[in-house]
């Protein structure tokens, strides 16, 4: 019991010692609660925000204890515990294993510890690495060995986490991973998808141009940069309003053409209009208003308004301006596609604008002001420019004209053409683009500055009425190529052949000199004369059958100087044909003289009768049914059987 009462008496004797140890510390965690720190000035501690009953702070300028008494700091005798504490004049120690010392000295402010650092080179990095076990610093100048790989780096691939324990070279390169194969081109925009290609794209490759899309394309705004929500972003670039036509400026200071839209394919009905306004600094604004035809097979044409400045030159050519309007196409037939241009000639500039546009199938007009001038483009279709009728204008199709009201007496019942310079002009074949131009085929009607009227073509027009048909100014003469056809004044003749059709009737209005009706002279060389009966219509020469020949043969022919009516042909034939001698004293039928002078077989005047309707025919004396009456001078034959008178 005894043991177990001292046991006792010594526990609580130990409890004692730690509840008093534990007050201490208590102590000293209040302490250290309301500790607010070292301040160097006075000031600093007085300036301290919510302070609390039994907070104390340390002053450097005084070397003092401050302590808050609820109300206020106030500065207490006690000295700094630092201050109490001596200066230690040992070295620093260096770095090592930690322990919390038994010094009881300070460090001095400028104390310097002995450098803790490694002899040793540097390690290596390796793949798993170590916490390591040495108690040296390394140097701020140290270096690790290179741990780099002397391998080709690999090409980009699906990824892979390695295993290799090197670094890459700051200065390495992977082989390229790029579509290498020529014939492998990017795709062309369409449906978005991520692709499955382990390949790169090169900084400068380039899509194949879409030309059309027919999906509807959306964006939440403008890739432009300064864009408004009610800005329209054009192909060329530029914005413009929704309210605003299209329109663009054009520098043209060497001509050329400009592209204002393009047709594309279709294969149904359709024809939406486009109009343009084309503005100068030079001529008044011109108007292009352009209709494409679509059908089931494709657009085929295009049709179209264009008109001249209000303002040309004196021989309606637009030098400032736009002069000519025309389409190209491509492909055929549901994949045909037309382009309409205009050509420029040397100016500043020019505007163009949209003016008016179909709502409907606006889809068939795109491309509506997109490209730059250019200075060729391939053959094309040419639309005609319409200019002002009042001043040199240009109608197509056709114009009639019905007069209503008028009189023929007042010269107001059709076209009335007026003078310029005393010359009026209708031409005939000219060109369906201009109007101040001559071209090949092309015609005109002329009423000419001496008043006289003439035909003929426009390239051989000739100031003395040379070229062509002329009527002069009184309506008397008429000739042809110089040629003298009429003369109402005056005897004329007519030289060269004629051809005239129906008939040709002449009335003699004189009488007793030979001037009765129709006279046709010798020739001056041959001296043939004759009128031909059933020959060719179609040639002036040479002869056909049945044709028969009336007239007077030269004097180197059979019958000279006579008159001879024979088949053509058997002209100069002594056999042929019904022939009367040049004195007129001899008649001859086949080559036998039947009357007049030399007549051997008839009579040398009187008659020939004629019997039953059949001539009589004077022969040989012959029993052939060829032959005819004979006379032997005393007695007449027939088929060689005298006849009884």
């Amino acid at each position: 019991v005894q043991n177990i009462q001292q046991q006792i008496n010594g526990q609580s004797q130990d409890i004692g010692q730690l509840q008093a140890d534990v007050q201490v510390i208590n102590t000293e965690l209040a302490r250290q609660t309301h500790f607010r720190g070292y301040f160097t000035t006075n000031d600093e501690i007085l300036q301290l925000v919510n302070p609390a009953l039994g907070d104390y702070a340390y002053s450097a300028e005084d070397l003092l204890v401050w302590d808050y008494d609820g109300s206020q700091w106030v500065e207490t005798d006690q000295i700094v515990p630092d201050q109490m504490t001596p200066a230690s004049d040992a070295n620093p120690l260096p770095d090592g294993t930690v322990t919390a010392g038994t010094s009881a000295e300070y460090s001095r402010g400028d104390h310097i510890h002995p450098l803790n650092i490694s002899t040793r080179v540097p390690i290596s990095d390796t793949a798993d690495g170590a916490v390591g076990d040495s108690v040296n610093y390394a140097r701020s100048d140290h270096s690790h060995p290179i741990n780099i790989s002397s391998t080709i780096p690999l090409q980009d691939s699906d990824g892979s986490v390695g295993t290799a324990n090197y670094y890459a070279r700051s200065d390495h390169s992977h082989p390229i991973n790029v579509e290498t194969n020529a014939s492998n081109i990017p795709s062309v925009n369409g449906v978005g998808v991520n692709g499955t290609s382990t390949y790169y794209s090169r900084h400068d490759h380039v899509h194949p141009q879409q030309l059309t899309y027919d999906g509807n394309v959306t964006a939440s705004k403008f890739i432009k940069t300064g864009g408004l929500g009610t800005e329209v972003l054009c192909a060329n670039g530029d914005t413009t309003t929704i309210d605003s036509k299209i329109s663009r400026t054009y520098n043209t200071s060497a001509g050329g053409w400009i592209r204002l839209c393009v047709f594309p394919a279709g294969a149904s009905v359709g024809n939406p209009f486009i109009e343009f306004k084309i503005f100068s600094q030079y001529n008044a604004v011109q108007t292009v208003r352009l209709v494409p035809y679509y059908t089931v097979n494709g657009i085929n044409s295009i049709s179209g308004i264009f008109t001249a400045p209000t303002r040309t030159s004196t021989n309606y050519v637009i030098e400032q301006g736009v002069n000519e309007l025309f389409h190209t196409h491509t492909g055929s037939g549901t994949s045909a596609i037309y382009s309409a241009y205009v050509r420029i000639e040397s100016i500043n500039s020019i505007v163009i604008v949209v003016s008016d546009q179909s709502t409907y199938y606006t889809n068939r007009i795109t491309e509506i002001l997109t490209q730059d001038v250019v200075s060729t483009v391939s053959s094309a279709t040419q639309i005609p420019i319409t200019y002002d009728l009042g001043n040199g204008g240009i109608i197509n199709n056709m114009l009639q004209v019905n007069p209503t009201g008028r009189s023929y007496t007042t010269y107001n019942n059709g076209i009335r053409i007026g003078n310029n310079s005393n010359y009026s002009v209708l031409y005939l074949g000219c060109a369906t683009t201009a109007i101040n131009t001559a071209q090949a085929g092309q015609w005109e009607i002329n009423k000419t500055d001496d008043n006289a009227l003439t035909i003929n073509p426009s390239s051989l027009r000739k100031a003395d009425h040379s070229v062509g048909l002329s009527i002069n100014s009184d309506s008397s003469i008429i000739t042809f190529n110089a040629n003298e056809l009429v003369n109402a004044g005056t005897d004329q003749t007519i030289n060269g052949i004629k051809t005239f059709s129906k008939l040709i009737q002449v009335n003699p209005s004189l009488d007793g000199t030979f001037n009765e009706g129709i006279r046709i002279s010798r020739h001056p060389t041959s001296q043939w004369c004759n009128i031909q009966f059933g020959c060719n219509s179609n040639t002036n020469t040479g002869y056909i059958d049945n044709q028969w020949l009336v007239g007077t043969p030269s004097s180197g022919a059979y019958n000279p100087l006579g008159f001879t009516i024979v088949k053509a042909g058997q002209e100069n034939q002594a056999d042929r044909g019904l022939m009367i001698s040049a004195d007129g004293n001899t008649l001859t039928f086949n080559g036998s003289v039947i009357a007049g002078t030399g007549a051997s077989n008839g009579a040398t005047n009187g008659s020939v009768q004629y019997s039953a309707g059949n001539p009589i025919l004077w022969g040989e004396n012959s029993t052939g049914t060829e032959g005819g009456f004979y006379s032997n001078g005393t007695n007449i034959c027939w088929r060689a059987r005298p006849i009884t008178l």
